[in-house]
């Protein structure tokens, strides 16, 4: 597995940001700016991604009342695969009122493509995080090919939400995606919305919310707003 680590703690004067990548990582992380507490950390591509066989890594740790923002330069598509699946494992620890922000763009499935994507957050207590996913079946004139999206989210030593969604382009499964090529999710977890009664969103059992959308384009979508009020949220 090639991967990629990026860790934020509170320093006199400005965060300390750790930042590695091993060699041929797909994601090289890049800090853009930092404050005493927090930081703003782009993920750039390392190569072309993501092919038959990858398996890209990426560790997130946020110290005691920090915040990080991570800033995705480019959307990523995953390849016709050949016959050979790929995985991006993704693991994300908060540590107490620490936060994270990540507006996650768009990843398309190009016909022939099998991807395993598992996001999984641990959030102390105090912790928040707002997080963007995008999945879009196929390149234009494409149906796409397979993808399998886990996300595990616990928020002090308690499960917020647990999900699989398997989905493929040419066998459209009624109840998942239908019609529709993209599927947009916005998560807030560590913090309730006020409001959860906007179409799309729902509460957790917990302190957390999930507004989701299935559309035809990524520029058609409903939740701008949503991801404003909720990052706003999760940043306070």
């Amino acid at each position: 597995m090639t991967g990629a680590r990026i860790e934020v703690r509170a320093a006199a004067g400005r965060a300390r940001v750790a930042m590695s990548a091993a060699a041929g990582a797909t994601f090289v992380p890049r800090l853009l700016e930092r404050t005493a507490a927090t930081a703003r950390v782009a993920l750039v591509a390392g190569g072309a991604m993501i092919l038959g066989g990858d398996r890209i890594g990426l560790d997130v740790r946020v110290g005691p009342g920090c915040g990080l923002e991570l800033v995705e330069v480019g959307g990523t598509v995953a390849y016709d695969a050949d016959g050979r699946s790929s995985s991006w494992i993704t693991d994300v620890t908060l540590d107490d009122g620490a936060w994270l922000v990540w507006r996650g763009l768009e990843t398309v499935i190009a016909d022939g493509a099998d991807l395993h994507r598992c996001t999984r957050l641990t959030l102390a207590a105090g912790a928040r995080a707002a997080v963007r996913d995008v999945v879009v079946l196929g390149r234009s004139g494409e149906r796409g090919g397979r993808v399998h999206l886990e996300t595990v989210v616990d928020v002090d030593g308690r499960p917020l939400l647990v999900e699989s969604v398997d989905a493929t382009g040419d066998h459209r499964e009624p109840g998942v995606l239908g019609d529709h090529r993209v599927m947009e999710s916005i998560l807030i977890a560590g913090a309730r919305p006020d409001d959860v009664s906007e179409p799309h969103t729902m509460a957790l059992a917990g302190p957390g919310a999930l507004a989701r959308t299935l559309g035809s384009a990524v520029h058609d979508s409903p939740l701008e707003d949503t991801w404003n009020a909720w990052t706003s949220l999760a940043t306070t």
